[in-house]
């Protein structure tokens, strides 16, 4: 049953691969923009004489209008065209804009239609991307693969994918303990060594600081603010001589343990009790109702309590003594001289926008109303900080899911707009200020209605071109600060591209020495693949998500508020006084707002919200979480939640096989998140009648993982393996490669679908993007060229085409501007037949020019080598007055040890009117020794040696191995699946079928695979009897045989043979160069020294040290045994390397002397 939901999933969804990032995309264009726009306007400046002047982008209703990628002439531009032209795929934003102007005695408005507000780069088959409705033959039609998956960018021709963004979510609370990091005074004043020894006694001593902390940002993005809630070490000493001032030290009131909270709009942390009393909590027994409110238990708070109030009050009796007003109210005196302009304006600003700006006031709400609702959460914000302190919970555990939210391509783009959106405004503004500064007479009176023209609007305020021009700028560099966001979408393989745009990356530096992030957490069971990770520095900051994942887009807290305040025994908090609160109540959180409490009854509450989600009246992946144990109702409706899907409790077997689409299977499932799976007892066996169940252990897996057969039966390192590797393979990884110019690409020739495959495997793709052959394997040991992990391989097969590859390699050329001002460029032309350049231009010597046709590009079909140029280019020589005298030749050559033919040539204008070409090349590549191999199970190797047919061992039957790999591979990485994959595809090739080898579905089918094989005449467990090839003795041994699906990796011999006998030098040591790009040396270390000298040819070891690296002869004195020519000794010169005497010149600048003897 579960096969029928994963293939009906992957069928009836709409790019089901990559809608984590067409959700987040069209969340983006539908909702985000338009809300952010709107709350955005106006954009204002008032005047010194009262004027004003308003400005509404989009009207005073925010609306906007997309327009797909067209030309100049109104054609629709394809995402291919972009690719070959180095275009960005873009669409255009448009809007009208209102402009108000304000008088003293009337308000004048102009409105200005169909404003270009900005170019954004659009995602490909995303809403209004004109691949979304084309069928697999229209898309090939129009240059794409026939299952084009979409989810990236394309960007000056590059594919470029967003990678999701796995971070801290904001609207979250938490708390936990830490070491109190030192005071400023202690960090200017203390060393290194001092400051560590510091935080070490706190350690020991257990000085702990309690902090509670939360990232508040409010629904339409435009507010954001962190807040962190302190409480101090106990018995820290007291400091009497602070001050209230913007330069006060709050930690050091602490004896007494003096909470403070860091707000944005003031420059310093705060008393936490002033902040409530500025709230209209102005009683000690108000505020600990307020921060107690629904707690049983109260008595295990109230010595802590009492002594923050404490430390408060002798606080304020120290400060207060030193002010000369006695009467002011001292908590609004401490808030007030913490604000910018320092007053009680200011903290009320402060309090209303900036505090909690998650919690947005009601329609028609008064604010003490709303007032009181914040304080609400500032207690609730406090009781968790005291919870930690006293030992009655755990700190908070950052790492698990509920905390985490997953930007995806939408959020993303979203956040880079933002930031854009608002530095255009600023600068309208300032352009409008520097307009009406320098013009005072033109704009004086009503004459600022003329401020503003279409014309100037256009292309002088609102600068447009500033979107596009940023965002390529963070496509090509950092994104929002961070680097690694961005990046070139991999086409090696399908699943390769299918891993990449699935990809998560963990926000975090990848040199932290932090375990726990890495960790794999438990909340991630069915989001996150537990096995497609990579190894190395990056384990645990790279994920991929889950087979059935998919993240939440926002939706409206007003529509579930609305359902929640509709059900009965609901009251909201804004009408409860902290005196009248029961600890029976059930707080309801949405977004961490506490809204309202349910007087009784919560399981009613609970299911009637569970009936409404699955009805449709609010959105199904809206969280409901009711957390019994803290008596507390969490509702989730942000964006970024990855959740999974899990049958209902009490659905049946037989519904779910009555279902024919996914919407009607859809009907008996649920999307939860961790949070919500969390507080719920989810059955690992399927259809519970009772609870929620999962519905099939291979839905753990990432679309990688998914299509490895058997991975249940293998040691995970092999399965992490796997999965790495296979995006390494060799393979169609696009059904129209020959209309791409890929920089490096290779197409296996006769690709095979596996005869052992999973249920996802045979979906993804069509099925139809195959990534290896079935080979014959043999694990055996045969004239010992198999040692290790090499792989003896049928040279015979190999010459009837088993893994011929074409290795495409494209080179991209374009004219260049070199002065602007002189109006000189680089030209495409022949060198050799075109007679402006023939006598002048003089010609690379031993380059080969004889297949350039008369616009100086190679024509196709041509074959080429290293010395073959690919475009003949000359380089005007100019003069101090930019005047031509001359032209040199500039042609481009294919790279070092490039051979192969002409595939494809394509010629293209760049955006400066200038000839470009696209060139590939394609080279038809046998299998060679070292070239790499690998099966779906980690078993990896390197051609040891290629034999001939007749040599190859033989079964009665003729049968003989295309592959042979070695039997000691097998126990120690206790990859089983091999073997059972052997076992099943020797059965699928006798009954001419497809086996299946989905996880967690195959241990009862093992016992009968080995009777299927008994009665086909073959042995249990595959083994065969072979015959020696070179000799006709039988191999006196079962050697396991069958057919096993292998892939041939990208890591290719051809690509990293390296050699050279002398060429080109570093300047400063005079030693090769590195690298085999730069025809640099290959570098002899230690060991490879002792092993010459091993050896015996110590005159290749000075050849190779010394006569071809960086021999040199310096001026020797033999009397002082110094490098030196000074004229009063006799010198010689003295042969040895340069870097031995630029050492020697180094030593001698620390004032020690070096002497030579010889």
């Amino acid at each position: 049953m579960a096969r029928h939901v994963i293939t009906t999933f992957l069928k009836d969804t709409l790019n089901p691969m990559v809608r984590h990032h067409l959700d987040s995309y069209s969340d983006f264009l539908d909702m985000k923009i338009p809300r952010f726009v709107q709350a955005m306007n106006p954009f204002k400046r008032s005047l010194e004489d009262g004027r004003q002047i308003r400005i509404f982008i989009g009207g005073k209703d925010g609306k906007v209008k997309y327009v797909s990628p067209i030309d100049e002439e109104d054609i629709a531009i394809l995402p291919h065209a972009c690719r070959l032209e180095n275009k960005t795929y873009t669409f255009e934003i448009r809007a009208d804009i209102l402009v108000e102007y304000e008088y003293s005695d009337e308000v004048q408005s102009k409105t200005f239609n169909d404003i270009l507000i900005g170019r954004i780069p659009l995602l490909l088959k995303s809403s209004i991307c004109y691949l979304r409705p084309m069928t697999p033959d229209q898309l090939y039609d129009a240059g794409e693969c026939r299952f084009e998956l979409g989810g990236y960018f394309i960007i000056n021709g590059q594919e470029r994918v967003l990678l999701s963004q796995e971070s801290l979510g904001s609207n979250m609370f938490y708390a936990k303990k830490r070491i109190e990091p030192p005071s400023a005074e202690e960090v200017r004043t203390r060393s290194e060594k001092e400051l560590k020894a510091i935080m070490d006694t706190a350690t020991k001593e257990n000085k702990f600081e309690f902090i509670a902390g939360i990232y508040s940002e409010s629904e339409d993005g435009t507010r954001r603010a962190g807040h962190l809630l302190k409480i101090p070490p106990e018995n820290k000493s007291m400091n009497d001589s602070g001050i209230i001032s913007k330069t006060s030290d709050y930690g050091s009131f602490s004896t007494n343990r003096l909470a403070t909270i860091q707000l944005p709009g003031f420059d310093n942390p705060i008393p936490l009790v002033s902040l409530f009393y500025a709230l209209g909590f102005t009683s000690d027994q108000d505020i600990y109702d307020v921060v107690l409110a629904g707690v049983r238990e109260r008595s295990l708070y109230d010595s802590l309590f009492a002594e923050l109030i404490l430390s408060h009050e002798k606080y304020i009796a120290s400060e207060m003594a030193k002010q000369e007003d006695q009467t002011q109210d001292a908590n609004l005196l401490f808030l007030r001289r913490q604000t910018r302009t320092r007053s009680n304006g200011a903290v009320y600003t402060n309090l209303y926008s900036s505090l909690f700006p998650h919690c947005e006031p009601d329609e028609k709400e008064s604010v003490p109303s709303f007032y009181r609702r914040k304080a609400y959460l500032l207690g609730h914000m406090l009781r968790m900080a005291m919870d930690v302190a006293i030992g009655n919970t755990e700190d908070s555990d950052r790492d698990h899911f509920r905390f985490k939210r997953l930007d995806a391509s939408g959020d993303l783009c979203f956040k880079e707009f933002r930031r854009i959106y608002k530095e255009v405004g600023a600068s309208m503004l300032l352009e409008l200020d520097r307009r009406v500064e320098f013009e005072k007479e033109t704009y004086k009176g009503k004459n600022l209605t003329n401020l503003i023209q279409e014309e100037g609007i256009r292309n002088f305020y609102w600068k447009s071109y500033t979107f596009l021009n940023q965002f390529e700028k963070s496509f090509k560099g950092t994104w929002d600060k961070e680097s690694g966001v961005a990046q070139v979408l991999s086409r090696f393989s399908y699943l390769g591209t299918i891993a990449h745009l699935r990809r998560i990356n963990l926000k975090m530096d990848k040199e932290t020495k932090q375990r726990e992030p890495r960790r794999l957490h438990s909340s991630s069971w069915g989001i996150m693949c537990p096995i497609d990770n990579p190894d190395g520095r990056n384990i645990g900051m790279i994920k991929s998500l889950t087979l059935f994942s998919k993240l939440t887009t926002q939706s409206s807290s007003a529509d579930i508020k609305a359902v929640i305040f509709g059900q009965p025994n609901t009251r909201t908090v804004s009408v409860i006084h902290p005196s009248s609160w029961n600890p029976l109540w059930t707080k309801v959180f949405v977004n961490s707002d506490l809204v309202c409490v349910v007087l009784k009854d919560t399981e009613s509450f609970h299911a009637a919200l569970i009936r409404e989600r699955r009805a449709g009246n609010i959105d199904k992946f809206i969280s409901l979480t009711w957390n019994r144990l803290d008596n507390e109702y969490l509702i989730q409706c942000d964006a970024g939640r990855p959740c999974r899907v899990i049958y209902r409790e009490g659905t049946k077997l037989e519904s779910i096989k009555a279902c024919k689409s996914w919407e009607a299977i859809m009907k008996h499932m649920d999307y939860v998140d961790a949070q919500e799976s969390e507080c719920l007892r989810i059955s690992m066996e399927p259809f519970h009648p009772e609870q929620p169940s999962e519905i099939h252990g291979s839905t753990l897996f990432s679309a990688t993982g998914s299509v490895m057969p058997f991975t249940d039966h293998n040691q995970a390192p092999r399965n992490m393996f796997t999965c790495q590797q296979v995006k390494q393979a060799c393979s169609w990884y696009n059904t129209a490669f020959n209309k791409r110019f890929d920089t490096i690409a290779t197409h296996l020739h006769s690709p095979q679908q596996p005869l052992c495959q999973t249920w996802a495997a045979s979906i993804l793709g069509g099925g139809c993007v195959p990534f290896g052959e079935n080979a014959i394997v043999a694990i055996a040991v045969y004239g010992g060229y198999n040692q290790e992990d090499s792989i003896l391989i049928n040279d015979s097969a190999l010459k009837r085409g088993m893994y011929l590859t074409s290795y495409y390699h494209a080179y991209d050329e374009s004219e260049s501007i070199i002065d602007p001002a002189a109006q000189t460029h680089t030209i495409f032309a022949n060198p050799v037949t075109d007679p402006k350049y023939r006598e002048t231009v003089s010609r690379k010597d031993g380059k080969n020019y004889d297949y350039l046709d008369a616009d100086g590009i190679i024509k196709p079909g041509s074959e080429v080598g290293p010395s073959t140029i690919l475009v003949g280019i000359v380089t005007p020589r100019t003069n101090s007055a930019g005047q031509v005298t001359g032209f040199a030749d500039s042609s481009v050559l294919p790279k070092r040890g490039q051979h192969g033919v002409i595939d494809s040539v394509y010629r293209y204008t760049t955006a400066e009117g200038l000839q470009g070409v696209k060139i590939r090349i394609v080279e038809v590549r046998d299998p060679v020794l070292g070239d790499k191999f690998g099966s779906r199970h980690g078993q990896k190797g390197t051609v040891g040696l290629r034999i001939r047919e007749e040599d190859m061992p033989f079964t009665k039957d003729g049968l003989r191995p295309d592959l042979i790999i070695n039997p000691h591979a097998l126990p120690s990485r206790m990859t089983i699946g091999q073997f059972l994959e052997g076992m099943s595809s020797k059965v699928a090739v006798e009954l001419g079928t497809i086996v299946d080898g989905t996880a967690f579905s195959t241990q009862q089918r093992i016992g009968d695979t080995k009777e299927i094989l008994t009665q086909l005449g073959y042995h249990p467990y595959g083994n065969e009897f072979l015959y020696n090839g070179m000799n006709g003795e039988i191999i006196e041994a079962e050697i396991f045989m069958g057919p096993t699906y292998y892939q041939r990796f990208k890591h290719m011999v051809e690509d990293k043979i390296n050699y050279r006998s002398t060429g080109p030098r570093t300047l400063l040591t005079h030693q090769p160069l590195e690298g085999r790009a730069n025809d640099g040396g290959l570098r002899i270390g230690e060991m490879e020294r002792d092993s010459l000298v091993a050896h015996g040819i110590s005159n290749f070891l000075n050849e190779s040290m010394t006569l071809r690296s960086d021999a040199h002869e310096f001026l020797f004195q033999p009397e002082t045994g110094l490098l030196d020519a000074n004229p009063e000794y006799p010198t010689s010169m003295v042969p040895i390397p340069y870097s031995m005497g630029l050492f020697i010149h180094e030593i001698e600048s620390m004032h020690i002397q070096v002497k030579l003897s010889s």
